[in-house]
């Protein structure tokens, strides 16, 4: 193992090869008698281990240019100050410039070898210390990045839970696809309708694509070949062109659209839902229009029969030489079939009043609808301001 490497600099000539000739056995050792040729040194060898700097070298300061070289960080990774004064005011300098120790002169050589050893013990635990942050910081990083991935997916869960149209819920996948730098397409299974495709490149899938996602339809919720993953639901599937094998990312993409495709499918149930529940709200609407117009249209014709009848029995009276009693008679049968006639009229009002309910509560389903669908256009907006 090659033998770490120390800077000495002072200007007193036989102290400088006193040093250098104690150390050499352990350290590869490099020395100059002022700080213009400690520079040229530095410039010729690169960053030493430790920087061995007395305070007073001609007219300047060790400590001094210490100071200036631990602020640049490309000279050496440790300094010891010395000084022939061992006052506090010369440790609190030795301190302050950013020296690791301090020793004063005169200097033992033993303990001045015990101190560069432990100098160096502590450069290596220092550099194991930075390497351990280091790893952490990118276990940090990498869970970050990871919640990050996660929260996205929560967020387009979110979102989809908004949807009310299939072309909404494509916009918002396609939307997260981009923001994740995938390729894909998918494919809505709509009830009692045609399927539909599309890509997140091109915006229609091409021939193949729709063969490809039909051919794949049965395989399970997750299936993956090479480079693609289909991730599959009864009402919708969605086809990953670019999710690589190994890649740290790829597994995390895989958990979160396992779970968007259960919101999805989840979805395209509750618009079938949805929209069925207006089907039949128009139907029963239709319905119960048709209804009150058949009932309106009978009472008219009802009462149009009547009256004929009673005027032809009146007009009858006059022609038909009838007896008292039989014009009392006849009397009574029209009045029987008059009050016959009330209440089937009361009837008519009950049915009718039962029908303008069912439509009244027609209507206030349409009018939730409505105001559903225009929070949700109120939601959207927010979220744009938001954005900008």
């Amino acid at each position: 193992m090659s033998k770490h490497t120390i800077l000495i600099i002072d200007d007193e000539q036989s102290y400088l090869e006193l040093l250098s000739e104690a150390l050499e056995d352990k350290f590869t050792v490099y020395s100059a008698d002022c700080l213009h040729r400690a520079e040229a040194v530095i410039s010729d060898v690169g960053m030493v281990d430790i920087a061995l700097v007395d305070e007073n070298i001609g007219q300047e300061k060790g400590s001094d240019w210490i100071k200036d070289k631990v602020a640049e960080n490309n000279v050496a990774k440790s300094f010891v100050l010395y000084s022939g004064l061992a006052t506090e005011d010369a440790i609190l300098k030795g301190l302050e410039c950013g020296a690791d120790d301090f020793l004063a002169k005169p200097i033992s050589l033993l303990a001045l070898s015990n101190k560069l050893e432990k100098l160096i013990t502590y450069q290596e635990q220092i550099h194991h210390f930075e390497d351990e942050l280091s790893s952490k910081d990118r276990v940090i990083n990498i869970s970050m990045a990871q919640a990050s991935k996660y929260g996205s997916c929560m967020q387009l869960t979110s979102r989809l839970n908004n949807c009310f149209t299939i072309e909404k819920i494509r916009d918002e996948v396609f939307s997260y696809l981009y923001s994740t730098n995938l390729q894909g397409c998918i494919a809505f299974y709509p009830l009692n309708e045609a399927p539909s495709f599309f890509s997140s490149k091109n915006g229609l899938c091409s021939p193949v694509e729709i063969d490809v996602m039909k051919l794949l339809k049965i395989k399970p919720r997750l299936y993956r070949f090479g480079t693609r993953t289909i991730f599959n639901h009864p009402l919708v599937s969605i086809l990953i062109l670019n999710l690589e094998e190994g890649a740290i990312d790829t597994d995390i993409y895989i958990d979160a659209l396992a779970s968007v495709i259960e919101c999805i499918g989840a979805r395209m149930a509750f618009i079938t839902y949805k929209n069925s529940l207006t089907t039949v709200q128009d139907q029963i609407q239709e319905a119960v229009t048709k209804t009150k117009h058949m009932i309106e249209k009978s009472k008219h014709h009802q009462k149009e029969v009547m009256g004929e009848i009673v005027q032809n029995i009146g007009m009858s009276f006059h022609v038909l030489d009838m007896t008292m009693e039989q014009e009392e008679y006849l009397t009574d049968l029209v009045q029987t079939a008059l009050n016959k006639h009330s209440q089937d009229e009361a009837l008519f009002v009950e049915v009718g009043d039962l029908l303008d309910k069912a439509l009244a509560s027609v209507d206030e389903l349409k009018e939730l609808n409505t105001l559903q669908s225009a929070s949700q256009s109120e939601d959207e907006l927010d979220e744009e301001d938001e954005l900008f």
